[in-house]
């Protein structure tokens, strides 16, 4: 049997959540949402930057070395035929001619030309500046044919550029010469 007072009860109306409570439940969730995403975008920006910088410092890395691994390849004295601001031509200790040179304009790549063949070195060269030093410390003359040289020390500056980020690298080399 069923108890009198049970069966009197009625059904709740406040069960279930007004339309006010869930509206306000779904602009707080929206505004996490986007929240939230615009910190996300923010990160896969940045990521993106420093991978990019990361890419630009090691491919200036590498053509820093190469070229200073070259370098200490010159022949002889007479060997260096081309020591210009943005281009260095000299005859390695296998009579081969190498160069390294960039035309000047920003964007444009770092050639390494072996005997006529040329390769890209550093890709988006913004800037690119080769220094001359005696053994002495002071800075020698460029040289523009081939002659005996009193170069001792080359030191290279080089700027990559994709977009709107930089990356310099700065090295020096010793010409070894026997």
């Amino acid at each position: 049997m069923v108890h009198p007072v049970l069966s009197l009860r009625r059904p709740r109306l406040d069960a279930g959540f007004s339309l006010a409570e869930l509206v306000i439940v779904i602009v707080v969730v929206s505004i996490a949402g986007i929240a939230f995403a615009s910190m996300f975008t923010e990160a896969v920006k940045s990521y993106q930057f420093v991978d990019s910088e990361k890419g630009m410092l090691q491919a200036g890395r590498y053509a820093e070395e190469r070229i200073t691994r070259e370098l200490r390849r010159v022949k002889d004295p007479n060997s260096i035929v081309t020591a210009g601001p943005t281009t260095f031509t000299f005859v390695d200790r296998s009579d081969a001619t190498i160069s390294f040179s960039w035309s000047g304009v920003s964007g444009a790549d770092l050639l390494y030309t072996r005997n006529g063949s040329s390769h890209t070195l550093a890709a988006g060269v913004d800037s690119l500046s080769f220094g001359y030093y005696r053994n002495d410390g002071s800075a020698a003359a460029p040289l523009v044919a081939p002659a005996a040289t009193d170069i001792w020390r080359v030191t290279v500056y080089l700027r990559l550029v994709r977009g709107t980020q930089k990356v310099e690298t700065f090295g020096a080399a010793f010409v070894r010469l026997p």
